[in-house]
């Protein structure tokens, strides 16, 4: 149960950071001021081509007690293609090759593979790969600025899903120095995911190998048969 639950969150994130980072996203000129939290955060999408951190994730519940916490590194590269590594508590890595995504349990030794397709083509990254506007899939509201706790100061966009079919409320993203630090995310039970990432890197040059997945031996394998096709 463990595994799974922890692999249902981590999918929702991954697809909301591919939907904002691997699609290409773009903001339209109506919307966007170019010193705006609104015009970073488009900065940012149409900038940034690999991206590495480290980051933390958290959940809460709709009391905002927290029912789960974990930290890993993570990579990413245009188009459609990342490595997310949990590190804490326990271990476990998802990785995007392009053209599908294996989620590998260490302790379990067990791997779940699924299309890339599974994400659309209904779904608002596949609409926005096309070349639409975020404003197509989201309202998209500029929240100011926020001065958290340690003192940082961060702006702040809201982005509130228009698909009656969403299984999230809202998303607001913290951005500093026209990087997203944090990524949050209000889901239709009240729960809140919270991604902070820290020791950030824009535009890296990254090892191919990183975007790439072979199942250990022995592994069990869900979703491919013995030929290596997608189970339908």
């Amino acid at each position: 149960m463990r595994s799974v639950k922890r692999i249902m969150i981590s999918r929702s994130f991954l697809y909301l950071f591919s939907l904002l980072l691997l699609s290409g996203a773009a903001i339209s000129a109506e919307t966007n001021n170019p010193s705006s939290a609104i015009g970073h955060l488009d900065r940012f999408l149409q900038e940034v081509d690999t991206l590495t951190a480290n980051f933390q994730q958290a959940l809460f519940d709709e009391q905002g007690r927290s029912l789960e916490d974990s930290r890993g590194v993570v990579y990413l590269t245009r188009p459609k293609r990342f490595h997310w590594e949990y590190r804490e508590p326990y271990r476990q890595t998802i990785i995007a090759d392009g053209k599908r995504i294996w989620f590998y349990d260490e302790e379990l030794s067990q791997v779940i593979v699924k299309p890339w397709d599974s994400f659309s083509p209904n779904t608002p990254a596949a609409l926005l790969a096309t070349g639409g506007a975020i404003e197509d899939i989201f309202t998209v509201r500029d929240l100011g600025s926020r001065t958290g706790g340690t003192g940082t100061t961060r702006q702040w966009v809201q982005l509130t899903p228009k698909s009656p079919e969403a299984t999230f409320t809202r998303i607001e993203l913290g951005l500093r120095n026209e990087t997203i630090e944090i990524m949050e995310l209000l889901d239709s039970f009240g729960q809140t995911t919270r991604l902070v990432f820290s020791e950030i890197a824009t535009n890296p040059k990254l090892d191919p190998r990183l975007f790439s997945f072979t199942p250990p031996e022995g592994a069990d394998v869900v979703g491919l048969d013995a030929q290596g096709a997608e189970h339908p």
